[in-house]
């Protein structure tokens, strides 16, 4: 029952935030502190099945979840920490979204079967939105509906997967899913998984929404978007995505060529950006691309699934920790005194990989799994350029960062230096617990070592080279291109060569999608459309099967 309890008392926390004064005091008191509900089941160990709410309940926790929720327990609570704190305007928006986002990452975090995981992932991502658009000015809004479009589209997708399993499995545990693999092999169903999946992880070209939620959040809910709420998407390939020995090596060449791109991606447009919330949501979409990286071990060498889970576990660990201290640096004026950079400091080259930090043991776990998985050596010395190509990102942040100061200088708040404190050490931890610590050697240092020196030397010039060569990017990247190519006026194209009047028409390409969207929200067209929709969907996916 304890299981339930991390998942429900969220919930009703939300429900006495808005039914009157006195319960939302006490529902504001007790908030920030309900994520170490999670760490009951995680230390316990107890599993819940339920066969009566309707598909059925399943929870519980396993190696592949518990990184995830110790990392969940310690960053949302000290975020929330600093959240009751410093989050002043909105306040039950703001706690209404952080608690229901918080209810559904529990249920995804200990889903033990199909249904529960899908239920708990909408919930989180409908949630999000409340976080997203909390400041509720213009640009707020556009990054909400911009999120909540991507969130959607990824849920259609997701969806679609979901179904086509459940048509042939039920409501299967991920165990029974992974000792399927007829099932798995022949289904178009982990193709809608994968991209669904990819939209939350922030995978390039999927990633637009991070760089546009994250300026407009409030500091401590960026914390949790990009430390903890992204994971749902890693947890998502892990437990409905996994990989089979009859899976082409060409699948796991896929993703480490994308994780590559999206690693190296995500430096070079956070590197044209100027908000430090900014280029730190580029960082993570570059981590992003380090643990997409450790996926595809589990295609490339199967037999190393355990090994490859324990090392995406503390990956996700490691960036989760020092990548939430980062954020909450941003509501703690970090270039006040030097203290306060040092404490941005430690995170930054802890994600830099820098030697004996937590980022460069779970590089060399990485590494060292690629080792065992591929021939190819060409891979070492690319992931040391991943370490100096976000070396470079996070100077940029740290400059940022040096400029946050005030006149009237506020206190540290406490949950800061504890959660860099806990990033420091809980990686450390997992890792002794699973036997990723590898003993060290002059090589391996050497190989940590070079690609900082590498970063220094370029630092060293970096006001010529940052200044001549790399552009300054609006926030959104792609989206920026987008709203470019919509709201552009279209050639004028002359349909009357004999009118003397010359009468042209022009077509604008947001008008039009203003116009269908007002039409869509006619319900019997909407109703209309999703039938169609589904019956093209059936037309493709299953009625081949049955001619």
């Amino acid at each position: 029952m304890s299981t339930l309890i991390a998942v429900l008392v969220p919930l009703a926390l939300v429900i006495l935030i808005h039914a009157g004064p006195a319960s939302r005091r006490v529902a504001l008191f007790l908030a920030p502190w309900s994520p170490l509900l999670l760490l009951w089941p995680w230390l316990t160990g107890i599993d819940l099945a339920m066969d009566w709410p309707l598909l059925g309940l399943r929870l519980g926790v396993d190696a592949t979840s518990a990184p995830l929720i110790l990392l969940t327990s310690i960053a949302w609570t000290l975020a929330g920490w600093q959240a009751n704190g410093q989050v002043d305007k909105n306040r039950a928006w703001f706690w209404s979204g952080w608690l229901a986002a918080l209810s559904g990452m529990g249920l995804v975090l200990l889903a033990g079967n199909l249904g529960s995981f899908y239920l708990g992932y909408v919930v989180l991502s409908l949630s999000a939105y409340l976080l997203v658009t909390h400041a509720r000015s213009n640009e707020a809004w556009r990054a909400g509906r911009i999120y909540l479009g991507l969130a959607l589209a990824g849920e259609a997708a997701i969806l679609v997967g979901v179904l086509m399993l459940a048509g042939q499995l039920g409501n299967p545990g991920f165990d029974e899913l992974l000792a399927s693999p007829e099932v798995l092999i022949d289904s178009p169903a982990r193709w809608f998984l994968m991209v669904g999946f990819a939209v939350k992880l922030g995978i390039i070209p999927l990633h637009i929404w991070l760089p546009l939620a994250h300026p407009v959040a409030p500091v401590p809910a960026s914390a949790i978007l990009s430390g903890i709420i992204v994971k749902a998407g890693l947890l998502g390939w892990l437990r409905m995505v996994p990989a089979l020995a009859a899976d082409p090596l060409i699948l796991g060449q896929l993703f480490l060529v994308l994780g590559l791109v999206t690693a190296f991606g995500g430096v070079l447009l956070g590197l044209t950006q100027r908000r430090i919330k900014t280029v730190l949501a580029y960082s993570t979409i570059s981590q992003m691309g380090l643990v997409l990286i450790a996926f595809s071990v589990l295609f490339l060498a199967p037999d190393q699934r355990d090994a490859a889970v324990a090392i995406i576990g503390l990956l996700a660990l490691h960036h989760g920790l020092n990548k939430a201290a980062l954020f909450l640096a941003c509501g703690n004026q970090p270039g006040q005194t030097r203290l306060r950079l040092l404490l941005f400091a430690l995170p930054a080259i802890s994600l830099a990989a820098a030697p004996l930090t937590t980022g460069y043991l779970a590089k060399n776990a990485l590494k060292n799994s690629l080792d065992e998985a591929t021939p190819w050596t060409w891979l070492d010395p690319v992931l040391a350029v991943t370490s100096l190509a976000t070396a470079l990102l996070l100077w940029k942040a740290f400059g940022l960062a040096r400029g946050l100061r005030s006149s009237q200088p506020d206190r540290i708040h406490p949950a800061w230096p504890t959660l860099v404190a806990a990033a420091l050490v809980a990686p450390w931890w997992l890792a002794a617990n699973s036997n990723l610590v590898a003993p060290l050697s002059s090589y391996v240092l050497f190989a940590a070592v070079w690609p900082l020196a590498a970063a220094a030397a370029i630092i060293a010039v970096h006001a010529l080279l940052f200044a001549r060569l790399l552009p300054k990017l609006p926030e959104g990247d792609l989206v920026v291109i987008l709203d470019a190519l919509l709201e552009q006026r279209a050639p004028r194209l002359r349909f009357d060569r004999t009118a003397p009047s010359r009468r042209f028409i022009n077509f604008k390409p947001a008008r039009w999608l203003r116009r269908l969207e007002r039409q869509q929200r006619q319900l019997p067209l909407a109703g209309l459309t999703m039938l169609v929709i589904g019956g093209l969907l059936w037309l493709l996916l299953w009625a081949p099967g049955w001619l």
